[in-house]
């Protein structure tokens, strides 16, 4: 609880966050599915990561980890026995991130409120601090990118990361 509040303060507009600086958003991604396996393991779940090449944006590595590590962590824990992660350039400075599971998802009427501090999903079995969503929707704003959430085809949830591009 106590590393999902420091990260959520550094994420907060305001903070006094890491500096941007260039990085590839694809060994980010690599990276986070990295943490994550144990957990997927653990599940039974199996993580893949669609990524052709290197997506090079200005960013703060740690805390795209952090969110993106919160996506996977949720995807598996909340019932995804198969978890895609896809990251792809989107053209000048822009990028999208992507996270689909085949979970039960998330009912539309509860999508905007998954965002909010302490919020849980309905799997009350499920540990967690209600605060993973809350990060991934901080530090996607502090790179200019928003967050949705969707139903993922045949059924689950799909999360996007997504900054547009420049121009």
């Amino acid at each position: 609880l106590v590393e999902h509040l420091l990260t959520l303060a550094r994420a907060e507009p305001g903070a006094a966050a890491a500096p941007m600086a260039e990085i590839d958003l694809a060994e980010v991604a690599r990276q986070a599915l990295a943490d994550a396996e144990p957990l997927a393991t653990r599940s039974g779940a199996a993580i893949t990561l669609a990524a052709a090449a290197p997506v090079r944006i200005q960013g703060d590595a740690q805390a795209l980890r952090s969110a993106l590590r919160n996506l996977l962590d949720n995807a598996v824990k909340y019932g995804g026995k198969h978890v895609e992660l896809t990251v792809q350039a989107t053209g000048p400075s822009g990028w999208l991130v992507r996270v689909d599971d085949d979970g039960p998802g998330i009912p539309p009427d509860q999508r905007e409120r998954v965002f909010d501090r302490f919020q849980r999903g309905q799997a009350r079995g499920v540990e967690g601090s209600g605060l993973g969503l809350a990060i991934v929707q901080a530090v996607a704003r502090r790179h200019g990118a928003a967050v949705t959430l969707g139903t993922a085809a045949p059924k689950g949830l799909s999360v996007q990361i997504r900054r547009p591009p420049a121009g």
